[in-house]
Parts: structure tokens; C-alpha cells; sequence
């Protein structure tokens, strides 16, 4: 199997929880049984991912390039180029970008995710927080 990164992959998340999710080896790509997938996720300055969870799968995420904070089930890490944090199922688990230029990081999920798979999380996300938000009002 061959994979590479590809921009046109990618999946925008609109604000509050603004990244763009590139899947890069997943079920959208290879139709044969995989055991987990890689995709690359980037944050501009200042943005971050909702705190979350995922039920059935190990997420490990691995800085390429950048500067951030990641936590673990509240435990804050710095998160820069070389470290990596891994959230089993059902640990939370938060990545914000507190540097200059884009936080670039490299997330593999056990057992495999597919890019819908991904988007659909996210939108989920981004329609909760902004649904609260008209709540507020």
C-alpha cells in the first residue's frame, strides 16, 4: 500500500474549532481491512480542538512542526516538535495551538477512522458549541 499527503483531502473545521483534518491513510482510501489510519491535522495561532473523547479507539498524536499545550484527561503537556500524547478510549483529550506559525501534528487512530468519520465528529462539535451560544443569548 502507497498513501501521501494530499491538500485537496482536506477536511476544513469551521470556527470555534477551526483546523484542517487530511486523512492520509484511511478507509476512504484503501478498501482492503486496515487496522488504524493516519491523517494530519493543522491549527492556525490560537486555534484549538474542542476537548473530546472517542468511545472504540486510541488516538496517538505526534508534533511535526509548532508550539501548543495538549492535555489528557486535564494533565496539560507542552506540545512541540518531536513529543507526542496518546488518549485511549474514553480519555479526553484537547490540542491547542499557543505559537506563532501552524501546529502541524501527525494523529493515527487504532482501530482505523475514516475522513466522514472524522468530519462528523467535528461538525458535531461546532454545531454543540454554537447552539450553546445562541442558548447564552
Amino acid at each position: 500500500m502507497y498513501f501521501k499527503y494530499d491538500e485537496k483531502n482536506s477536511i476544513k473545521v469551521p470556527y470555534p474549532f477551526s483546523r484542517a483534518m487530511t486523512p492520509i491513510m484511511t478507509t476512504d482510501f484503501e478498501k482492503r481491512h486496515i487496522d488504524f489510519s493516519v491523517h494530519m491535522t493543522e491549527w492556525e495561532p490560537g486555534a484549538e480542538v474542542d476537548e473530546h473523547l472517542h468511545e472504540d479507539s486510541t488516538e496517538a498524536m505526534y508534533c511535526i512542526s509548532g508550539h501548543g499545550v495538549a492535555s489528557i484527561n486535564g494533565e496539560e503537556f507542552d506540545f512541540v516538535p518531536d513529543s507526542m500524547i496518546c488518549a485511549l478510549p474514553g480519555e479526553l483529550h484537547q490540542i491547542k495551538n499557543t505559537g506563532n506559525e501552524k501546529l502541524k501534528v501527525l494523529c493515527i487512530f487504532s482501530p482505523a477512522i475514516s475522513g466522514e468519520g472524522l468530519k462528523k465528529r467535528a461538525d458535531a462539535a461546532v454545531e454543540a458549541y454554537l447552539k450553546s451560544q445562541e442558548e447564552k443569548k
